[in-house]
């Protein structure tokens, strides 16, 4: 994994504002690794995805992150630090691209979830045809007890809710669970953590705050933004400095 320049990453940022979060995260990867196809990156599980994405994050702004979420029960703004250490990303799914599972008799080949499915579900509001919908993708192959071949939908809910837990437990990483306790009401509640979202708002108020240092410096020295952005952080920081009243 590469660490993109100033002017790779926010001319990914740039061409990232209009796409959806899951196209995003691969044009993030995209960035950091320009030897992999779009169809590659596409086709990584989630697990996998998000542990490359917890690396480039590392790599552009530290193995610290600071979390602010609201409580539920009473909305206190409640902050976290944590560390990439502290994340579960092992990366390595427990099974192939293709996998045999056994249910109440019936057997199912199936893939682990992976970004082209985030990207077919785009735009889909109701969790339960979601569920549905990410299912009849990921199985490739599903049998009944006498072996015919049946459609994902024709499966009794019990096999559904078994592959569902099991394909969750299959791929570490792909949903990452945090706890949080409210010190104001004691609330305790877990919460999903997108390292692909938090890291695209980190990404974008990078971004912001650079277009900023580059409109002050060309103002104060005529400068290109070429020439900003090939200027060390600290040399950027005390030339700003210099800019100020």
């Amino acid at each position: 994994m590469r660490v993109p320049s100033a002017t790779q990453l926010l001319d990914t940022w740039e061409g990232a504002l209009a796409q959806p979060p899951a196209q995003r995260a691969l044009s993030l990867l995209a960035a950091a690794e320009p030897e992999l196809t779009h169809e590659a990156l596409a086709a990584l599980p989630l697990g996998q995805r998000d542990a490359r994405l917890l690396r480039l994050r590392e790599c552009l702004f530290g193995g610290q992150l600071q979390l602010v979420v609201p409580c539920p029960h009473c909305a206190q703004l409640i902050e976290s630090q944590l560390g990439t250490a502290d994340l579960v990303f092992d990366g390595e799914p427990a099974f192939a691209e293709t996998h045999s599972v056994q249910s109440q008799g019936y057997a199912l080949s199936v893939r682990p979830p992976a970004s082209t499915d985030l990207i077919a579900l785009a735009g889909e509001m109701d969790a339960g045809r979601a569920r549905q919908r990410l299912l009849a993708r990921c199985v490739l192959d599903a049998r009944d007890p006498s072996g015919a071949a049946i459609p994902v939908g024709a499966l009794p809910q019990r096999v559904l809710a078994e592959l569902s837990t099991h394909m969750e437990s299959a791929d570490p990483g792909a949903v990452v669970e945090l706890n949080f306790e409210c010190p104001a009401c004691h609330y305790s509640w877990p919460e999903v953590f997108d390292i692909a979202g938090f890291l695209w708002h980190e990404i974008h108020a990078w971004a912001q705050r650079t277009l900023r240092d580059v409109h002050v410096l060309a103002r104060a020295y005529g400068w290109r933004e070429a020439d900003v952005l090939a200027l060390s952080p600290t040399r950027r920081q005390i030339y700003l400095g210099l800019c100020r009243p």
